[in-house]
């Protein structure tokens, strides 16, 4: 059983989850709430989004291990799962079971929204999985933009949802608030930061796996471009990363004064400047230091500030409820 939850990497679904439901609960809700309007998204159809989100993950995670068994030989012997403790089969056997329920329970829950863009959402990234780990995965930069997207998505999927509830149940006119663009806004932004975060984590593992994806012929950046590119590029999207954060943390109006009477900041610039600036700061320094610990040092510290920049979510609900 261990092995099995080390397969579908249960700590990665359980931060999807977290993901939607802090968008929904969090951001959602509030934006609207505040405009005196109620979101009346039926709970089972949330959970539904969730549990197909996380299904068609997990059913990704077991594939990609499936298609990368050599690689992972040649470049972590020990934490090979699938062809050691689980036999291929198995493995094949559980992906179908988890990406046909991920399909079929999304799909199901957009057609109750009657939203075909749920739908089309769900079998497309599902399609996209397989096609990424058996084949997209070792073309140059192209892989790295799948997965890069398919993390954007995640945050999106309770914006499209309650925009659709919220058009059937106060009718088309409700589009011409600012409320949706406000969602949209706010969800555009933690999409756009995953997006970023996860092509800079995805630079930074081929970086890691260069031994093994070079034997196999894989055309990743470090192995066609060199590690200095990949590491420029790294430094690159991380100063885009530091600069839109900061331009979207002075969007957010709510401006305080705190550390003296003279010094008014607002209060998400003190969150970017130590929940962002820090992990992504600590990132550049191990992806410059050139060792195979020091690249694993700065995979910790690019999914921690992924996971500080999910949780930001959190702290804008304190900000539009204090």
């Amino acid at each position: 059983m261990k092995d099995y939850l080390k397969l579908i990497r249960i700590p990665n679904l359980i931060f999807i989850i977290a993901v939607q439901l802090f968008i929904y609960f969090a951001v959602i809700l509030p934006i609207v709430g505040g405009s005196g309007f109620i979101v009346r998204l039926p709970y089972w159809v949330l959970a539904s989004l969730v549990a197909a989100t996380m299904l068609i993950a997990a059913g990704g995670y077991v594939i990609n291990d499936y298609f990368d068994v050599k690689i992972d030989r040649m470049n972590r012997p020990e934490r090979v799962i699938i062809a050691n403790s689980i036999d291929k089969k198995d493995a094949m056997q559980i992906y179908m079971i988890l990406t046909i329920a991920g399909v079929g329970i999304g799909v199901a829950a957009a057609v109750a929204l009657k939203s075909f863009t749920i739908a089309f959402i769900y079998i497309i990234v599902a399609g996209l999985m397989w096609f990424y780990s058996s084949s997209y995965k070792r073309m140059l930069i192209v892989g790295n933009l799948m997965v890069a997207l398919m993390s954007a998505l995640v945050p999106m999927i309770p914006a499209f949802a309650a925009k659709v509830q919220m058009c059937k149940d106060f009718g088309e006119m409700f589009l011409q608030t600012p409320i949706v663009p406000t969602i949209y806004t706010m969800c555009c932004g933690f999409g756009l930061f995953a997006f970023i975060v996860m092509f800079i984590i995805e630079i930074i593992k081929d970086m890691r796996d260069e031994y093994g994806d070079r034997e196999m012929e894989c055309h990743t950046i470090p192995v066609v471009w060199g590690f200095t590119t990949a590491k420029i590029i790294i430094t690159v999207l991380a100063a885009i990363l530091l600069g839109l954060s900061i331009l979207a943390a002075l969007k957010v109006p709510f401006v305080n004064t705190c550390i003296s009477p003279l010094v008014h900041l607002n209060y998400s610039i003190v969150y970017v400047l130590i929940a962002i600036f820090v992990p992504i700061g600590f990132m550049l320094y191990s992806v410059w230091n050139s060792s195979c610990k020091s690249y694993s040092n700065a995979l910790y510290a690019a999914r921690t500030a992924l996971l500080l920049g999910a949780a930001y979510s959190l702290f804008f609900y304190y900000l539009l409820t204090h």
